[in-house]
């Protein structure tokens, strides 16, 4: 997992908070997994949530939450667009509130890569599609209980305009079946070591949200991720008030890198998760292997006790054997053709501690563990522990488990958090992680190598007027010395970042940022620097979004992340390295109630280079010129 990637609030939430407003919460049938996994409000505040629904039954309206003592005006303004009231019965066959969002983009690179170039003597292959990527998605909700969506995707270089297409459809019932989705969908069951969701925030400086999943079920899916997600049905089922069941079936196809053995035995050398389908070469990967997939999941709520206990069971095959890898590091990755997975996990929140965990298989011998819990100390203060222990061959196609690693396996931690809030305006966040490989990993060619990282960030806000903070990070681990001595060697990150964001008036805001990233090893010492300057201007039907910043980095290795604006329901999070500029601006015109045009023009201008990229992406030039553009359609 890339040390920068979970920096920043903005960074981490932006994937959820998209998909919140996409598919916003009711506010009569919200669960508590729901309203933690928004993370806007705090326990305290749900809490409260659930006291004054219990006793008033049902809402009529969104402003009645006014009414609760815990909720303020500025908590009532950061959900507002994530939530909505609606009768709890209803009739799916009525076309009552109805919605429709239709979205086309499209984004493209002005200056010429070297795969879209005429072929010359060193080379023939090019890419065989026009340059640019293309976005066009369709989500609808015919009432609370009826939704769908559609979607179709080319990368740049790709010929097919639908070379990814994905689609769902939701159906709520409110009886035995309760919910019903067919196409594409996600589970997020447990703790994520079996069945993750797609929706992890990893670390973060808010550590008590950070340790905690919640057992959602099954999620619908119309994303461009091309991988990490099941096609086939999905069905929730409530057999009694204290026991539901769950149940999904899946075949789609995959991308794999094949290969022969002696005996003209076709075997999966390794997967191909990029989704790119530019060449002839890249086009002989795609979907060459069909995956099955069908499992449940028994969860029990105790009926007088605050108590959860999820049963999850999945069995995976495909239709080639996967074979071992010869890499060192990877001698315990899992290999064959079929895979049983099954976890055991739960959640007990009682009095101020909430507690949870999972204990996951791959059968017949690997496992992986995940025990924490969150504490609300006082009002004031809060404070999370999360220990989890991965064994080397644990493998499960949708886990996401808590971690170091980007896969939950090959790793032994014990995180630690704690939040203070000072008073309303200040408050404090710390954590520490521990964290121990049992084999070898990438670039470390040692077994038994340990780490950790230590994290503290101070945080002021004066509503409406500024927002700063300023964050210390300390990440140290093992890895590799330079070839070809393979030395082992300690390598140490120190990453500094203040942020300041003033508001003037109601359409003019200011966001300045300075980020320092020091490396120091037996074999390399470095430091990288970034400075940021947005500013934001409301007027009316117009929203312009600016930035100018200058980077200075003496390798990749001192890469700084910084969220950066797009146009709406899009993420941004360029890697800044080298020495350079780099200009955005944000252009967006609601034309009325109905449609939203915006575009995005974004140049990197380096001065240390000549050439920019590699490969087929290899542009000639000391410049790259992004533009995007995009089309929203209300109805």
């Amino acid at each position: 997992m890339d040390q920068n990637v979970h920096e920043e609030e903005e960074e981490e939430r932006q994937s959820t908070y998209n998909y919140y407003f996409q598919n916003p919460l009711n506010i009569n049938s919200v669960t508590e997994a729901e309203w933690k996994s928004l993370t806007i409000l705090t326990k305290s505040q749900i809490d409260a949530f659930f006291v004054h629904k219990n006793r008033i039954k049902e809402f009529y309206s969104i402003y009645e939450l006014q009414v609760i003592p815990e909720f303020d005006l500025l908590t009532l303004h950061k959900i507002q667009a994530f939530i909505y009231c609606s009768p709890l019965k209803s009739n799916i066959l009525k076309a009552i509130q109805a919605q429709h969002q239709v979205l086309l983009k499209t984004d493209f690179t002005l200056e010429e890569k070297k795969g879209f170039s005429p072929p010359d003597n060193r080379s023939k292959v090019r890419y065989l599609g026009p340059p640019f990527n293309q976005v066009l998605r369709y989500r609808g909700k015919i009432n609370p209980d009826l939704r769908l969506g559609i979607l179709s995707q080319k990368d740049a270089g790709e010929s097919n305009w639908a070379d990814f297409a994905s689609a769902f459809i939701e159906i709520k019932l409110h009886h035995f079946v309760e919910k019903i989705i067919l196409g594409d969908f996600l589970n997020q069951w447990g703790q994520g070591l079996m069945q993750s969701g797609g929706f992890s925030l990893g670390k973060s400086y808010e550590s008590i949200t950070a340790t905690q999943r919640f057992h959602m079920g099954g999620l619908p899916y119309s994303s461009v991720g091309e991988n990490g997600f099941y096609r086939g049905i999905h069905g929730s089922f409530r057999l009694s008030k204290s026991l539901q069941f769950q149940a999904f079936f899946s075949q789609r196809k995959l991308d794999a890198t094949l290969g022969k053995d002696s005996s003209s035995q076709v075997y999966i050398k390794s997967w191909d998760v990029d989704g790119y389908h530019r060449t002839e070469s890249e086009l002989s990967k795609k979907e060459n292997i069909e995956e099955y997939s069908t499992g449940g999941s028994w969860q029990y709520v105790a009926a007088n006790w605050p108590f959860a206990v999820q049963l999850n069971v999945v069995r995976t095959s495909y239709s080639l054997p996967k074979i071992a890898s010869i890499l060192a590091y990877k001698k315990s990755e899992w290999s064959g053709q079929q895979l049983y997975n099954s976890s055991l996990s739960f959640q007990f929140p009682w009095n101020n501690v909430r507690l949870m965990g999972e204990i996951a298989m791959t059968w017949p011998t690997s496992m992986a563990i995940i025990q924490g819990a969150a504490f609300s100390l006082s009002k004031k203060i809060d404070f999370s522990y999360l220990a989890r222990m991965y064994s080397p061959s644990y493998f499960s196609p949708k886990s996401q488990g808590f971690g170091e690693n980007a896969t939950s396996a090959n790793e032994y931690g014990l995180f630690l958090g704690n939040q203070i809030q000072v008073n309303k305006r200040n408050k404090i966040s710390n954590y520490f992680d521990f964290f121990l490989f049992p084999e070898q990993k990438y670039q470390v060619s040692k077994e038994q190598s340990l780490g950790w990282e230590l994290l503290s960030r101070y945080q002021w806000e004066k509503r409406n007027k500024k927002k700063f903070f300023i964050q210390l990070k300390w990440t140290s681990k093992e890895g590799d010395g330079p070839k070809p001595q393979y030395i082992i060697t300690r390598i140490h990150q120190f990453q500094v970042s203040t942020d300041l964001t003033q508001y003037f008036q109601k359409n003019v805001s200011l966001h300045s940022r300075l980020m320092l990233h020091q490396i120091s090893s037996n074999f390399q010492s470095e430091l990288g620097f970034l400075w940021i300057e947005d500013i934001k201007y409301k007027h009316q039907k117009w929203e312009i979004s600016s930035r100018m910043a200058y980077f200075n980095t003496p390798s990749y290795d001192s890469r700084l992340y910084a969220y950066e604006m797009s146009v709406p329901f899009s993420f941004a999070l360029p890697a800044y390295n080298g020495i350079g500029f780099r200009t955005v601006v944000v252009i967006e015109n609601k034309v009325n109630k109905h449609i939203n045009l915006s575009i995005k023009l974004g140049r990197s201008t380096y001065l240390d280079r000549e050439e920019i990229g590699s490969s087929y992406d290899l542009i000639q030039g000391n410049h790259k010129t992004d533009v995007i553009v995009q089309a929203v359609v209300l109805m």
